[in-house]
């Protein structure tokens, strides 16, 4: 128990300036995936190697990063692209299933009172538990950088939430991410029904600090019908023998 409050209180001595995770100003919206549409956000990220970092091994700071979500009533291909003004951002990002907490009408769910956060007790027991099975059993939320985790699964919770009962946590399950070395990343991915959380930021080693703009977009197509699949491949096909039998005249 000691060790707890000693962890906990270095925690918020060394990183009380953490934020909450917020998708204010961040919601691309809700798409039936039965048809094409997309949406843009313009916004900025406070530094250039947050994504990189909670790639690191042992998690990141999710306030160094900004989260989008979306939702889709169906399934659908989803595109995402990053442009960065700034070549000094070279923008990544991470998909995953699922949502940190929102208020509904004003309120929390369950008995939480405030938004997810790296360093709220729920947030620290999950951390400890994670390091000890990822970094070793001696290894305590003081040997991670935060909860974000950009190639993998992760947790966090609110003031409020249960340390240490899993079904209080926020759970954001791993769908795909997309990297790379200039100032532009887009990645496409076939996603079921569901709601949705990106997390962007940058992939760069060397800590720059910003605001640095960019505008992110989100693109939803539509999944052909088996009918219309099955005719395109009858018209291929009717294309192809009319090319064999032509040849042969």
């Amino acid at each position: 128990m000691k060790k707890s409050l000693l962890v906990l209180a270095m925690l918020l001595a060394t990183q009380s300036a953490w934020a909450h995770l917020s998708y204010t100003g961040r919601d691309f919206g809700t798409f039936s995936g039965l048809v094409d549409a997309n949406n843009s956000i313009t916004t900025t990220a406070t530094n250039n190697y947050a994504w990189t970092d909670a790639a690191s091994g042992n998690l990141g700071d999710s306030h160094g990063a900004r989260a989008f979500r979306f939702t889709l009533q169906n399934e659908a291909w989803v595109d995402f692209s990053v442009d960065a003004v700034s070549a000094d951002l070279l923008p990544a990002f991470s998909i995953y299933s699922g949502l940190g907490a929102v208020r509904v009408d004003g309120v929390w769910p369950g008995t939480q009172t405030s938004a997810d956060y790296d360093s709220s007790l729920a947030s620290i027991a999950w951390r400890d538990s994670w390091a000890q099975a990822n970094l070793g059993v001696s290894k305590t939320a003081v040997d991670t950088d935060g909860v974000w985790n950009s190639l993998g699964d992760w947790q966090m919770g609110g003031d409020g939430d249960a340390a240490g009962v899993d079904t209080a946590l926020s759970h954001f399950i791993y769908a795909g991410s997309a990297t790379t070395h200039t100032n532009r990343v887009s990645g496409k991915f076939l996603l079921d029904a569901g709601d949705y959380t990106i997390m962007v930021g940058g992939n760069n080693s060397n800590i720059v600090a910003g605001p640095f703009s960019y505008t992110a977009l989100l693109s939803v197509s539509a999944i052909p019908e088996p009918e219309s699949v099955a005719l395109m491949l009858a018209g291929l096909s009717f294309i192809g023998w009319q090319m064999r039998r032509t040849n042969k005249v």
